[in-house]
């Protein structure tokens, strides 16, 4: 099940323009409220007016950003739930294979113990005279053969341990046979689960994206503007609002522990000073990440072009020879707090992951790569391709992790 990859954007684009009708700017009645040119021309004329239009502009972009989070959250959380769903389909397709493999085995085990056991009703048919062992022997009933086997009073002590070693390989077979049903009848039930969870997650990045066509210019132009009204660029204007719209700290206290017995949890007893990174393996991880800059995301991708993001940190760690745990954010934080892996973000270093959660720690959403100076690598969701941010502190999980060490 492979998702639809869409073309990649830049992320200021999608971060502001997709909000536009989150907020109900759905009209060109709403867009007329917006400044005009001529608005922003005639507010140049003094500093208190030009003071007023900053004001006004900087006000619809910062809800636009707060409503944007909103989105983009929605969607990791969507995609760590494909990935969830996923996981739990690959664990049930791996037992229903390997009990599939089993119960072949123990078949093919069963028949040739049955064989032997009618082997010796012909030799005992022979010794007796009787023409009872070559009838059973002909016959393709093997439970009619066992049961037979099963009343013949003369049969010596080893004939016994034939015939309970046959009765015990039919039983064998039949029990692996059984489960093999139901495992691949999970598998079914989990391959469908998977499945919905990967159509929401692909509807809802539909919706998103579809906004996005529709309000870029009003985006782009409320941008221009800003930076016309400040002698400033566009750019610049919008790193400035991602600045003041996400929380300035990183987080201060661990999360209180998890509703789900399943999700992250902070250690019993975190490291104080977790001994520091295998600068190889970090390096050729980070170098690794690197070189996917500016592949496009997808739910699920695990590469060569196309990546979300605990499949991108898997993969780096993977380059230098590290396993991190499966794919899948969640997963990953669970697996390196049980290696013991995880520290403080006040103690971050080059190659760590970054975690988030919006559930109190229950579970994670999304992941990243600390690559240093307050920057991370990501895929953070589809239209905006893998790339370098600045550290969020929203969400940020108390506990970040690190795979080597």
């Amino acid at each position: 099940m492979r998702a639809h990859v869409r073309p990649s954007r830049a992320l200021t684009v999608v971060v502001f323009a997709t909000l536009l009708l989150a907020l109900g700017v759905t009209s060109p009645a709403f867009a007329d409220d917006y400044p005009s040119w001529d608005d922003v021309q005639n507010a140049r004329a003094n500093e208190a007016a030009t003071a007023a239009e900053v004001d006004k502009i900087q006000g619809y972009l910062v809800t636009l950003e707060s409503k944007a989070a909103e989105l983009g959250r929605a969607a990791q959380v969507k995609g760590e739930a494909y990935n969830v769903a996923r996981e739990l389909l690959d664990a049930a397709s791996s037992k229903a294979d390997r009990l599939q493999d089993q119960a072949r085995d123990a078949a093919a085990q069963a028949r040739e113990s049955t064989r032997r056991a009618g082997q010796l009703v012909a030799q005992f048919a022979r010794a007796g005279g009787s023409d009872l062992g070559i009838s059973l022997m002909l016959s393709d009933d093997s439970d009619n053969l066992l049961d037979t086997l099963g009343t013949m009073t003369k049969l010596t002590e080893q004939s016994t341990l034939i015939y309970e070693r046959a009765q015990h390989d039919k039983n064998v077979a039949a029990a692996l046979s059984d489960q093999a049903g139901k495992a691949e009848s999970a598998r079914k039930e989990l391959a469908a689960s998977a499945q919905q969870a990967l159509d929401a997650a692909n509807k809802a990045s539909t919706d998103m994206l579809a906004q996005v066509a529709a309000q870029q210019a009003a985006a782009d132009q409320l941008y221009d503007q800003l930076a016309a009204l400040k002698g400033t660029t566009a750019e610049v204007e919008r790193e400035y609002l991602i600045g003041i719209t996400d929380p300035p700290d990183p987080p201060t206290a661990p999360p209180t522990g998890p509703s789900d017995p399943g999700g992250p949890s902070s250690p019993p007893d975190p490291p104080t000073n977790p001994p520091p990174p295998s600068s190889s393996a970090v390096e050729t991880a980070i170098s690794y990440a690197r070189a996917q800059l500016g592949d496009a995301y997808e739910y699920g991708g695990s590469g060569p072009d196309s990546w979300d993001c605990s499949g991108l940190t898997k993969a780096a760690y993977a380059a230098a020879g590290v396993y991190i745990g499966a794919h899948g954010s969640t997963s990953q934080y669970n697996y390196l707090a049980g290696l013991g892996r995880l520290v403080p973000v006040s103690q971050l270093q080059r190659g760590d992951l970054v975690f988030y959660s919006d559930d109190g720690g229950a579970s994670t959403y999304h992941t990243a790569l600390y690559i240093g100076g307050g920057q991370m690598i990501e895929a953070q969701y589809e239209g905006v391709p893998v790339k370098v941010s600045s550290l969020r502190y929203t969400d940020l999980m108390y506990y970040g992790a690190r795979p080597t060490g």
